[in-house]
């Protein structure tokens, strides 16, 4: 591998990921921080899991303010929980005895950073999530360097909530077959540039590579095919960064 590709991806750290979080501090109801969220953003943030969890209180830190997130009760059966920019919940952290709500409590909220549900009439600062997709095509190294210069990095993606609200920009205008994200073959194994776990992936027909000659990962632009593949890095495409 070139010297120079090799210290750009060591330069990707966890400020990458916290990019696509965005901490509102202005009070509103959840049905409120939601629509804000969509009109400037791109939805109410996911919290998929723990490493989630800890970014979102890194952003937060100090704050002893309630804060709405995209937590919201399946209406269709009260037990579930969907997320604002869509599928089931399969990660909690309530706080003990949460949740306690009935009727009108069908929202989430973080007190202490930790889970409640709550009535809409609730005042709260939010968390949303915000994705860009770069329509100009470029080969992945470039799309890495203009994503670290105009945002933060090429973009992870740890969940199918995280899939489904980067389909949701991507179906905004005409995009490339294919759309660069952070995924790249190094030392032996597939990775994503900011260090999470790969603890969600959808490889397509091909199946994940062990011994690539396609170092370099895209994800399919089309919401009905949730899959990603391996591509030649020197192809150019368009590509999602946060």
């Amino acid at each position: 591998m070139d010297l120079n590709l090799q210290l750009l991806l060591l330069y990707g750290t966890i400020s990458a990921t916290l990019a696509k979080y965005v901490f509102v501090k202005s009070k509103t109801s959840w049905t409120d921080a939601q629509t804000n969220c969509q009109a400037k953003f791109t939805d109410m943030a996911p919290i998929n899991n723990e490493n989630d969890q800890t970014l979102i209180q890194e952003l937060a830190a100090g704050s002893t303010a309630y804060i709405w997130f995209g937590l919201q009760r399946n209406m269709t059966d009260t037990t579930k929980w969907l997320w604002s920019g869509g599928g089931e919940v399969t990660w909690f952290n309530w706080e003990s005895g949460q949740p306690d709500g009935t009727g009108s409590q069908n929202f989430g909220i973080l007190v202490n950073f930790k889970w409640h549900d709550a009535d809409d009439k609730l005042s709260g600062f939010s968390f949303c999530f915000s994705v860009h997709v770069v329509r100009q095509e470029k080969t992945w190294e470039e799309a890495l360097k203009h994503c670290r210069k105009h945002y933060q990095d090429l973009a992870t993606i740890s969940s199918e909530t995280e899939l489904m609200l980067i389909q949701k920009e991507l179906d905004k205008d005409v995009s490339t077959e294919h759309v660069w994200m952070g995924l790249h073959f190094l030392s032996g194994e597939w990775a994503w540039l900011d260090g999470q776990v790969r603890e969600y992936e959808v490889w397509g027909s091909e199946n994940k590579p062990e011994c690539p000659t396609k170092t370099c990962g895209a994800l399919v632009v089309n919401k009905e095919i949730k899959q990603w593949n391996a591509h030649d890095c020197q192809e150019k495409l368009h590509f999602i960064c946060y």
